[in-house]
């Protein structure tokens, strides 16, 4: 009998299933270790020498061009004085006929010089000496990528750039009604209550590496998927027609009758079939007990078989470090990020607008891989680690331009509902003093274990007051529904569905919706899947 065959008799003594109105229990396998390396990390000495510094692949240096030295025009003439005066007449007779001789000369090498030698500057091409043809290619080129992403009005803008008489070019025109004729078929979305919420947490590249220790197999089996895993699912999401949009896109900021801002519903405005759905990803820190096998700080190929850090790619597109079971490091799709870029730039029209997902980030371990926790800059150096947070911050630049957004997971990763209002306003002004410098402001805050500060109730109190003076508009949640949303006046609060091994085991036919579980569950993942209720 099959792991899957065998699946019905498992699920039929499992407990029912739980929703957020009761604590969310998920990671709390994980939360064990991850705590007893949070305390370590927080009480650990610093050591006498700093770990090895790395270095992004983008960093490159300009060759400098080689000094040029000056050569003497000329040597400067002796003369020997003469007291006999006709020596010295003839003399000055043959200093003239040399001067006018070296006159002659100058003038003819002059001439022969421009031909031999090559200018020592050169023009560069202007718009001018590119074709009215390439002109257009261009501009229709850009145009039919964001019309492909439903941005048409931004697709009409672009084909304006050729000049007051673009309308005039027939090849303008016709993408310009193409561009028109697509966005009068879209339909307004009815009801942004009604859009589903999807989160991941890091991405499992090697399986034979995550599940071959039982303390923490069972962790990463019930709280991740795998890249196959993820890779199936966004075939299977656009296959069935979903769309990410932005939180963003869900609620909007306007200006009621008495001139307060309060949030109403958003306009999203999609072809008929289509559907919208928001993505996250949790934690995506790269902490240390997923990638440091022999825990000395520092990844290497005795880890648990996930990406350690986010970098900017040659191409300029975010990708992931990952370092192999051999020892080599590489750079590709191994995460969420470059996975999701790759697919979009296959299938644009998954993207309403740019839209990505959304990265939530602790603080106590740093971000995105990098070295960024206060506590680094004796163990590397001032210099090293500001360096740290540079890269840091070039790669929240890199991410925030492709359309990614940024969320706090809290500082250090406990549940909000479970602690009292100083424990949950000293946490926000810890991500707000050491996170929110390298990644910049956000409005978004994901609770962790999805517990929230509040049952379905109206947010009110001293926990919101801290959350919301710290500028947080947009509350995430776990939740079970296929869509739970409020929209109020001050803020907005959206359930969001985990896709893990716990969910497509336990509870498959709650994502029905989204694919088919059987299809996509990875072969490689030890059945069955433990239980944690």
């Amino acid at each position: 009998m099959s792991a899957w065959d065998n699946q019905d008799r498992q699920r039929a003594l499992r407990p029912a299933p739980f929703d957020f109105d009761a604590q969310w229990d998920a990671e709390k396998a994980l939360l064990q270790r991850e705590d007893s390396y949070r305390t370590a990390f927080e009480r650990q000495s610093v050591p006498t020498t700093a770990p090895r510094g790395s270095t992004t692949p983008q960093q490159r240096r300009t060759p400098q061009r080689g000094q040029q030295t000056r050569r003497p025009t000329g040597k400067r003439r002796k003369r020997r004085k003469k007291n006999i005066r006709g020596w010295l007449i003839l003399a000055a007779l043959a200093i003239a006929a040399f001067l006018v001789l070296g006159g002659l000369i100058y003038l003819v090498v002059g001439a022969i010089l421009p031909e031999s030698a090559p200018p020592e500057t050169t023009t560069e091409p202007t718009e001018a000496t590119i074709s009215r043809e390439e002109i257009i290619a261009g501009l229709i080129e850009r145009g039919d990528c964001l019309a492909a992403g439903y941005d048409y009005d931004a697709a009409v803008e672009v084909l304006s750039e050729y000049g007051v008489d673009w309308m005039q070019q027939p090849e303008l025109s016709e993408a310009n009604d193409r561009y028109l004729a697509e966005k009068a078929k879209t339909v307004r979305w009815a009801d942004t209550t009604q859009i589903t919420h999807i989160f991941f947490h890091s991405l499992i590249v090697d399986t034979d590496r995550a599940f071959d220790d039982e303390y923490t197999a069972n962790g990463y089996n019930q709280y991740m998927a795998t890249v196959a895993e993820f890779r199936a699912i966004l075939n299977e999401l656009y296959r069935r027609g979903f769309v990410l949009v932005r939180i963003h896109d869900i609620a909007v900021p306007t200006t009621d009758e008495s001139g307060n801002t309060v949030y109403t519903q958003g306009e999203i405005y999609l072809p008929p079939g289509k559907t919208p759905i928001v993505l996250s990803q949790d934690d995506v820190n790269y902490y240390e007990y997923m990638v440091d096998g022999d825990e000395d700080r520092v990844p290497d190929a005795k880890g648990d078989g996930f990406a350690n850090k986010l970098v900017i790619g040659t191409d300029g597109h975010p990708t992931c470090e990952y370092i192999r079971a051999d020892g080599e490091t590489v750079y590709g799709e191994y995460d969420v990020v470059p996975i999701l870029e790759a697919f979009i730039e296959e299938h644009p029209d998954f993207s309403y607008r740019g839209a990505r997902g959304i990265l939530a980030l602790t603080g106590y371990e740093g971000v995105f891989g990098y070295h960024t926790h206060p506590e680094w800059e004796e163990i590397l150096g001032k210099d090293a680690y500001q360096q740290e947070i540079r890269d840091a911050q070039a790669v929240t630049k890199c991410l925030k331009e492709h359309g990614w957004e940024i969320a706090s997971h809290s500082y250090a990763h406990f549940g909000y509902g479970n602690h009292g209002s100083d424990e949950v306003a000293s946490d926000v002004q810890k991500w707000e003093n050491q996170v929110q410098p390298v990644v910049g402001d956000t409005d978004i805050f994901i609770y962790p274990y999805g517990s929230d500060i509040a049952g379905v109730e109206k947010y009110s109190g001293a926990k919101f007051e801290a959350l919301y003076n710290a500028g947080y508009r947009f509350f995430c949640n776990v939740d079970s529904a296929k869509c739970w949303v409020q929209i109020h006046d001050n803020y907005v609060r959206q359930g969001r569905r985990n896709i893990d091994g716990y969910r497509m085991w336990w509870d498959p036919e709650l994502l029905d919706d989204l694919f088919e579980v059987e299809k996509i569950f990875d072969p490689a993942r030890p059945t069955p899947v433990p239980s944690i209720v």
